[in-house]
């Protein structure tokens, strides 16, 4: 891991997993009572969504897996800022005058 990583704050994780569809309702909520956006793919896929975690990422997966009666895979993916820009177009003089 490079020095930029390792000073680069955690802006959103996103979870990949597949669970027992029996716990699947239950999963989704503890989830949402963590705040994270959950998506549902199929009766077992789910792909969740956390923006600016704060706490224990591990003991929420812990947590999952308690929940689910045994530990599955879960993909983990974290997004960084690194830069944020935003792009407009800048009106010519002729443009203001049309739409005047």
């Amino acid at each position: 891991m490079s020095e930029a990583d390792e000073t680069l704050s955690i802006e959103l994780i996103r979870w990949t997993f597949t669970v027992d569809p029996a716990h699947r309702a239950e999963i989704e909520a503890h989830l949402v009572d963590h705040g994270l956006e959950v998506l549902v793919r199929g009766e077992d896929t789910l792909v969740a969504t956390w923006d600016e975690p704060e706490g224990e990422i591990d003991e929420v997966i812990e947590e999952l897996w308690e929940i689910n009666g045994q530990p599955f895979e879960v993909i983990h993916e974290e997004f960084h800022r690194a830069n944020l820009l935003v792009y407009h177009v800048e009106e010519s003089d002729e443009d203001a005058k049309a739409v005047a």
